[in-house]
């Protein structure tokens, strides 16, 4: 629920939509408009509640540390400037900010989670190898073969950094 007691889907969706915008512009224009895109994924997370910005970080960092090892083994290589572009590490953190909202009120199982991510990774890796933003290193397969239980598992595990879970670890270590 919002804090103001309505609704949280439409403002979720808008945002999903504005997320989904946005990484459309990075991953076709990257390094050209990235500093007005961070300004947007800094807004976003400057409007999280206080318990979820280090979270937020937390995933973006994870997201980062993937993308960082992808490239590092050879299976693609991000497309600007660096080993890890400004313009990736923003389309991490939009993603982080909108996807934990997305969790605070969507409660979906694990399984389900790693079905999604198993789905989604390699999805959005082979949109940003069409849209150039990915250079393959390795055959385009293996790439998408190897990024589907490495998304399956990094979505399963993003429930454990919302507030309640850590509330639901001391009540478990009989501290609450």
């Amino acid at each position: 629920m919002t804090p103001e007691g309505g609704k949280p889907w439409p403002r979720l969706l808008l945002g999903g939509l504005i997320f989904g915008v946005g990484g459309w512009l990075l991953l076709c224009f990257r390094d050209r408009y990235v500093v007005l895109l961070l300004a947007g994924a800094l807004l976003a997370w400057q409007a999280l509640p206080a318990g979820f910005k280090t979270r937020a970080l937390l995933l973006t960092a994870a997201g980062c540390l993937l993308d960082f090892t992808l490239g590092g083994l050879g299976l693609y290589r991000l497309v600007g400037v660096g080993v890890l572009p400004l313009w990736r590490v923003v389309l991490w953190l939009s993603f982080s900010c909108w996807w934990l909202r997305l969790l605070d009120v969507w409660r979906p199982s694990p399984r389900l989670l790693a079905l999604i991510g198993a789905l989604a990774g390699p999805l959005v890796c082979w949109g940003g190898l069409q849209l150039r933003a990915l250079q393959a290193g390795a055959p385009p397969w293996l790439t998408l073969l190897a990024l589907a239980p490495l998304w399956a598992a990094l979505l399963a595990w993003t429930p454990r950094l919302l507030p309640e879970a850590d509330r639901r670890l001391d009540q478990a270590r009989g501290c609450g």
